[in-house]
């Protein structure tokens, strides 16, 4: 299941706010900052999607599930390295 970022999702509005923040507080930008602050965690989601959430149990053990990760470790596993680890 998909999250979705709503009006009272913790991360939109700590990135809005910081945002609002680095631009010294500027009057009326607040649609602006809460909209960008949406997109970029969205952008950031994406990104991680095929890996585990920074405080899962996991973190930091699972291997990216993209072609470069794959290529490399079927390098190793040609070149009979262990030290890569796999998909399994």
């Amino acid at each position: 299941m998909e999250h979705t970022l709503g009006p009272n999702d913790p991360r939109v509005r700590e990135r809005a706010y910081r945002l609002w923040e680095e631009e010294g507080r500027p009057d009326h930008r607040h649609l602006d900052h809460w909209a960008q602050a949406t997109r970029e965690i969205e952008e950031e989601d994406r990104r991680n999607a095929g890996g585990p959430r920074v405080n899962s149990p996991d973190a930091g053990l699972a291997v990216p599930n993209d072609a470069a990760a794959r290529n490399q470790r079927e390098a190793a596993e040609h070149l009979g390295q262990s030290s890569v680890p796999s998909d399994s």
